[in-house]
C-alpha cells in the first residue's frame, strides 16, 4: 500500500526528505510557506507542493491531512514544529507525527502525545560521519 506523507517546510531537510520519499515510490506532499521556496522547489522531488503555512487547519487539510499516513514537521523552527504535530495528531490522530528538533536536550519532546518520532538533523549527521570514519578502508 502507498503510504501518504506530508512534509511541512521544504528547506534543505525537507527538501532531501521529499527526493529521497519520492524516489522510493511514497506519495508525497510538500508545504512550504514562502513563495520563493515554492517556486524554487525542484518538482520531481515531490509529487505536490502547496505555498500555505503548514500551522494553519485549511492548508493542512488541503494537503489531504486526512488521510496521511505521515506528517513530518520538518521546519526549521521547533515551536513551529510542535504546533504542525500538535495540529496533525488532532486532525489525523492515525497519522504517524515527525518532529524535527534543532538543539540538544529537545529529544524529551519525544514523550508528548502528538509527538511519534523526532528528527534531529545535527545528531544524524554525527552519526553518519562516526560510522564512515568507523568503517575499515577496502
Amino acid at each position: 500500500m502507498l503510504r501518504q506523507i506530508i512534509i511541512v517546510g521544504g528547506g534543505r531537510v525537507g527538501r532531501h526528505s521529499a527526493a529521497k520519499l519520492t524516489e522510493d515510490g511514497f506519495m508525497v506532499t510538500v508545504v512550504e510557506k514562502d513563495p520563493e521556496m515554492v517556486e524554487q522547489f525542484p518538482t520531481p522531488l515531490a509529487g505536490r507542493i502547496i505555498e500555505g503555512d503548514g500551522t494553519e487547519v485549511e492548508i493542512l487539510q488541503e494537503a489531504n491531512v486526512e488521510t496521511a499516513d505521515i506528517v513530518a514537521a520538518l521546519t526549521d523552527d521547533v515551536e513551529t514544529n510542535l504546533h504542525i504535530c500538535e495540529l496533525a495528531d488532532e486532525i489525523a490522530p492515525a497519522a504517524e507525527t515527525h518532529l524535527r528538533i534543532d538543539d540538544d536536550g529537545q529529544e524529551a519532546y519525544a514523550h508528548l502525545d502528538h509527538v511519534n518520532h523526532i528528527v534531529y538533523p545535527a545528531a544524524l549527521a554525527a552519526e553518519q560521519t562516526v560510522k564512515q570514519i568507523s568503517e575499515p578502508l577496502n
